[in-house]
């Protein structure tokens, strides 16, 4: 399918740091097709298409302060509609935030639907190390992602032992016994598996989910982030994962720490800390619920 012929929409769906915008970076990596990409982020601050901009050189549009499923879809049917219009990418990959329903955002794009334009079966990326963290806080979210996706790819296995991921089959299969469920990591597949996944059309069939549900969840972010020393820094990390600053679910950005650009990434009890080229500007999100934003801020803010 040329640009020529329309434009093909994949939703990457998943939780707050479940590996969407690594899979994405896998997909971008693994096919010839002029591909734009549709980030949704949830602060008003994107972190996720620096990342894209700067390792794929990818053309990112960028939707903030909002979820595409409910309080932006106005803004996202115009913009899917402008990428078609003005760019003509083959291919149209949509990154929603982590906290975004699926089924409200498959028929959301359904409205804007027409013959040059193919929805593809959407997918969802699962991290079975904090598997049990969605169902037990974040249920009608995760459950909403997991029924609604034909394709559910288990994100990080090499990092966790075959126990977890067996167990995290095992959920998923309660919760959607017909989906395919992909237990790889990103790079081991190759490039028909991605083919076969962009050719996979949607059967426009949504199950419904109560789409009215009143998320507690908030997030604080900050510029200009930089830390003297590491020591220090991960200090405030590991107080960050005891919840000593509220129950913070999501943390990611850049920051500048002994001189050295870092990239930040906590999701749940699980931190990663890695040394990265320098970025346009240092910057960091948290999310979460009961966030002591004083106290936050009197880190992140010197």
């Amino acid at each position: 399918m040329s640009a020529d012929e329309g434009m093909k929409i994949l939703v990457v769906s998943g939780f707050l740091g479940a590996g969407k915008t690594t899979f994405i970076e896998s997909i971008v990596k693994n096919t010839d097709m002029f591909s734009v990409i549709l980030e949704n982020e949830y602060g008003e601050l994107g972190i996720d298409g620096d990342i894209l901009k700067k390792d794929n050189n990818s053309n990112v549009w960028e939707l903030t302060e909002g979820c595409i499923c409910c309080s932006m879809k106005a803004n996202f049917a115009t913009s899917v509609m402008t990428i078609n219009n003005t760019i003509n990418p083959e291919l149209l990959i949509v990154e929603p935030t982590g906290i975004g329903m699926l089924s409200s955002i498959m028929k959301n794009i359904d409205k804007v639907k027409y013959d040059r334009i193919r929805i593809l079966e959407p997918i969802t990326i699962v991290d079975p190390y904090n598997i049990e963290l969605y169902m037990n806080e974040y249920m009608d979210i995760f459950k909403d992602q997991v029924e609604n996706s034909k394709n559910i790819i288990i994100s990080k296995t090499s990092l966790y032992s075959t126990d977890i991921v067996e167990h995290s089959v095992k959920l998923l299969r309660r919760m959607n016994p017909n989906a395919t469920i992909h237990c790889k990591d990103f790079f081991e597949y190759d490039r028909s598996w991605y083919e076969e996944i962009l050719n996979s059309s949607w059967d426009n069939r949504c199950k419904n989910q109560n789409t009215d549900i009143d998320i507690d969840i908030e997030n604080i972010s900050f510029r200009d982030v930089e830390f003297d020393s590491l020591y220090e820094f991960e200090s405030y990390m590991g107080a960050i994962m005891q919840g000593r600053f509220g129950n913070v679910i999501r943390v990611k950005g850049f920051a500048i720490i002994n001189g050295v650009w870092s990239k930040v990434d906590i999701v749940g009890k699980s931190y990663t800390l890695e040394k990265i080229d320098i970025m346009k500007e240092s910057k960091i999100i948290l999310i979460g619920s009961n966030l002591l934003k004083k106290d936050l801020e009197a880190i992140f803010s010197k």
